[in-house]
């Protein structure tokens, strides 16, 4: 590879795509909204804790800051474009997002996630740091469920996943695992 340091762009980014995208749900108040995200990470096993890069303008986030609780959806590859529109509408630019009939979600114990979900990871709000134009939430994880493509590792020979590439492009895992 060839030496040269350039100064990043705003792109930079997907030199670290694909990456695995999630829908990323909350609820307070009787309101709710759900946004995709590709920059979620475990940070800690033990307790159990992921981070979330959110956008502070983000309903979603907004309304995770005030309830406290947020779930994050694996969806299957089929849900594609829920998923994108979930990541492309604003609830605050238009209010009936969520009743769009494609998006099919559960509500129960103060959480709502998408019923077509191949896992859910069900999250209380640590703490979130401001980190330039997204925030770094920190999330613990307070329960998991999950169907046929986990156990709990995916079964990527068996179950496709969605991968951002950048903007509007995804893809999805081949099924082929190397084990080394």
């Amino acid at each position: 590879m060839e030496s040269c340091l350039r100064s990043p762009t705003r792109d930079w980014v997907y030199l670290l795509h694909p990456r695995p995208a999630y829908a990323i749900c909350s609820y307070a108040n009787g309101v709710y909204d759900c946004l995709a995200a590709s920059w979620v990470t475990p940070v800690s096993r033990e307790p159990p804790i992921l981070m979330v890069s959110l956008a502070p303008r983000r309903e979603t986030y907004r309304i995770l800051r005030s309830s406290g609780r947020a779930t994050v959806s694996v969806l299957p590859w089929e849900e594609l474009e829920v998923l994108h529109y979930l990541g492309t509408v604003s609830l605050a630019k238009d209010p009936g997002k969520m009743s769009n009939p494609r998006v099919r979600v559960v509500i129960r114990d103060g959480y709502v996630w998408l019923g077509s979900a191949l896992a859910v990871i069900f999250c209380k709000l640590r703490t979130s740091v401001e980190m330039g134009d997204h925030d770094a939430v920190f999330l613990d994880v307070v329960g998991v469920e999950f169907g046929e493509c986990f156990s709990p590792r995916p079964r990527v020979g068996s179950c496709r996943y969605i991968l951002h590439v950048g903007g509007s492009e995804y893809t999805t895992n081949s099924g082929e695992v190397v084990g080394l």
